[in-house]
């Protein structure tokens, strides 16, 4: 059996049959509104000549109703309205035998309800598509209350069939991307409201972690309206306040500011995107002769910075051993302090403040410490600049700098200086727990805890998904795994604390800090994690 039934002509449907198509599969485009069936002809052929794919086009056929028959699966891709859907599906009962999958491609409502009162509704179950289907690699399988493991395998099949890479959710609201990806956008915007940065800036500093784009231009790119009303189903479905809708959003859903396809958002498109450059400056070409740099910490970022550092600087040594801090030259113009990144530094910068002459300025780590109470203990504030790095310059090439009120402007060359002599960027931000990479990574990391946590996906298939699904640059398990459950921990109970409860730290994050020694074993650790343990 080869034919794959697709039900409504829309972006989806017609991406995903011209998907079915490409593989060799017979398919049926079943779509009542001719001009949505020119309009699906046209899409089918402009993927056809993108994937060079040119027999694809022959192999759809499109009719106005369901055409009783056999077939290996039928999906449906109607808009988001579960009554609809429902009435679809008992179409598709009666015009498919049993042995038939019956497939929703719905993202936000629970398949459940759409099987619920079927006929053998063991075969009912979800295979999210993203868009644009022929692009992207991704297909959610979700398991319903009544779905068969053999059903699951099946669709399996199919999926793999279709080119595609299968990864299986719970029935839950947003299934495993929309649910996970849902901080990426809320903290931007909180971060955004709260004067952080402009948001110009913000998506500057997700791009330099590796995202592929900023929380805001691809808010605008996927539509202001498509955002808001998954956020809302989440919000809805969950009853979790880390999930409410954000006020600036509603507010310009209002106003009809939808992005790119209304000609303005969170940016005017009155002439086009707007391009942006991310090129970070080059290493210093001269060694600096005037500043004696001291880093204060044991392997990971200290090591690297101190490798960095001996290229741009004459005079740079790794301290090591905090308990000889005392003996740490008084001359020294530069302390660049790393710590354990889950802790307060205020004790030890304040013995530093009292040590070092007032014109040497420290770096301190603003995600892990208080600034605002250490400077009140500081005879010199002045010169303690804050900055964000979250595990590795590596895979962050823009650093945040806390443009505080204490901080003088001549500590903030020094630090602008410095991390450009490295080749990183810099963007100034205000103080505020978690500043803005910290607050949505961290929440990211800790939104696929809570998931695994639910049972609603295995860690391997959570970052999976958040590769394929939303070009992340890496699984947030992963990325947990490398920032630090404790730094996470540290950062996010920090947020709770001036954001409110909802934003604090999963019990569950001290499994990212397990080594046994095998990775594997590692997230079979993560994944024997329950609710309330």
């Amino acid at each position: 059996m080869s034919k794959i039934v697709v039900i409504g002509g829309g972006t989806m449907g017609a991406g995903i049959a011209f998907v079915a198509a490409a593989a060799g599969f017979d398919v049926d485009l079943v779509e009542p509104d001719f001009a949505a069936q020119e309009r699906a002809k046209k899409r089918i052929a402009k993927d056809a000549e993108r994937a060079s794919a040119p027999d694809a086009p022959a192999r759809v056929q499109y009719y106005s109703q369901l055409q009783p028959g056999e077939a290996l699966a039928a999906i449906e891709a109607v808009p988001e309205r579960l009554e609809l859907k429902r009435e679809i599906f008992a179409q598709m009962v009666k015009a498919f035998d049993a042995n038939t999958l019956l497939a929703t491609n719905t993202s936000s409502l629970a398949v459940s309800d759409i099987a619920d009162g079927l006929p053998n509704p063991e075969r009912v179950l979800g295979l999210h598509f993203f868009n644009p289907p022929a692009a992207m690699k991704l297909v959610e399988i979700v398991q319903g209350e009544q779905t068969a493991q053999e059903a699951i395998e099946r669709a399996r099949e199919v999926v793999l069939r279709l080119g595609k890479t299968p990864v299986l959710a719970a029935d839950t609201p947003g299934f495993i991307v929309n649910r996970i990806a849902r901080p990426y956008y809320l903290q931007a915007m909180r971060a955004y409201q709260a004067g952080i940065a402009p948001i110009e800036d913000l998506d500057r500093l997700a791009r330099g972690a590796g995202f592929r784009m900023g929380p805001f231009e691809l808010m605008d790119l996927i539509g202001m309206d498509v955002n808001l009303a998954t956020t809302q189903s989440v919000y809805e479905r969950t009853d979790e306040d880390r999930f409410e809708p954000v006020a600036v959003q509603q507010e310009m859903v209002a106003q009809g500011r939808l992005g790119r396809k209304s000609g303005a958002g969170f940016y005017d498109y009155a002439r086009g995107v707007v391009p942006h450059d991310d090129g970070v400056p080059q290493p210093a070409a001269e060694v600096n002769r005037d500043e004696r740099v001291v880093i204060i910490g044991f392997a990971g970022l200290a090591q690297e910075m101190f490798e960095r550092l001996q290229r741009a600087y004459a005079d740079v040594q790794l301290w090591e051993d905090e308990d000889t801090i005392g003996e740490i030259p008084d001359d020294a113009t530069i302390v660049f302090d790393v710590g354990d990144g889950a802790s307060d530094r205020g004790a030890v910068v304040e013995a530093l403040d009292a040590r070092l002459a007032p014109e040497a300025v420290i770096f301190v780590d603003a995600y892990a410490s208080d600034l605002r109470t250490m400077a009140k203990r500081l005879a010199h504030p002045e010169r303690i600049v804050g900055y964000g790095i979250l595990s590795a310059l590596e895979h962050q090439r823009v650093v945040e700098i806390v443009d505080a009120d204490e901080t003088s402007d001549d500590a903030l060359e020094v630090a602008q200086d410095l991390f450009e002599s490295i080749g990183c960027g810099v963007v100034l931000v205000e103080d505020a727990a978690g500043l803005f990479l910290g607050r949505t990574i961290g929440s990211i990391v800790n939104e696929a805890v809570y998931a695994v946590q639910e049972e609603i996906a295995s860690p391997q298939d959570i970052d999976l998904a958040m590769c394929l699904g939303t070009n992340y640059p890496r699984g947030p398990i992963a990325w947990g795994q490398e920032i630090g459950g404790d730094r996470v921990r540290r950062i996010l109970t920090r947020l709770a604390a001036e954001d409110g409860a909802a934003f604090a730290p999963s019990r569950a994050l001290w499994v990212l800090d397990v080594q046994p020694g095998d990775d594997q074993q590692q997230n079979d650790n993560l994944a024997d994690v329950k609710l309330g343990w």
